[in-house]
């Protein structure tokens, strides 16, 4: 299997997808939303020729809004909540979904998607895929105590707390200036992102 093998397409987050990526992700549990999915299946040439997907999902990519509470939540930036994908797919495919994301991102007008940040844990993996998908380094979460949960008894609250790397990929930039779009630099949050 090689990467033109693949094809990727944005897909609902229905309560199929919620169960198989809970089953699959090392966090062992799914986010209950998110602002929009891509998901990973096998290519097949469609009626005309064009590539269309077929078969079981493959993986799974989330964006959903920022977990980080001091970050925007008007979904003008989204944060990459997870992204999963089966054993066995060529190398490059995490980096080329992250990629398609960012285009599905960009193509959002209500409103426009700014920008987009990930985390990744530094205990699991070096963030590789990332930096290939044109994220850049954007901090490191700080430990603080247990983190934060919206409710008690949630699954996330039992997730060990560990270091996490930020990436920021910026969506949009201006075209008669060539600059990016105003914004606020925000601070690191010292709140533990939940999801990656």
């Amino acid at each position: 299997m090689t990467l033109d093998d693949l094809h990727l397409e944005p897909t609902s987050y229905d309560d199929s997808l919620r169960a198989w990526l809970g089953k699959r992700h090392y966090l062992g549990y799914a986010p209950p939303s998110c602002l929009f999915a891509v998901a990973v299946r096998r290519a097949v040439p469609g009626l005309f020729g064009e590539s269309i997907g077929d078969g079981p999902v493959l993986g799974l990519c989330l964006v959903g809004r920022p977990t980080a509470r001091k970050l925007p939540q008007d979904g003008s930036v989204g944060e990459v909540t997870r992204l999963f994908l089966e054993r066995g797919l060529p190398h490059g495919a995490a980096s080329m979904v992250l990629r398609y994301v960012a285009d599905v991102a960009r193509c959002r007008r209500d409103p426009p998607m700014r920008e987009l940040i990930a985390y990744h844990d530094r205990t699991k993996h070096a963030g590789c895929v990332y930096k290939k998908a044109g994220f850049k380094k954007d901090g490191v979460s700080r430990h603080q105590g247990r983190g934060w949960g919206s409710r008690g008894g949630r699954r996330a609250a039992d997730v060990e707390i560990t270091p996490k790397r930020r990436w920021r990929l910026v969506l949009r930039v201006a075209p008669e200036s060539k600059k990016v779009l105003d914004r606020p630099e925000p601070p690191v949050p010292t709140e533990h992102p939940q999801s990656t």
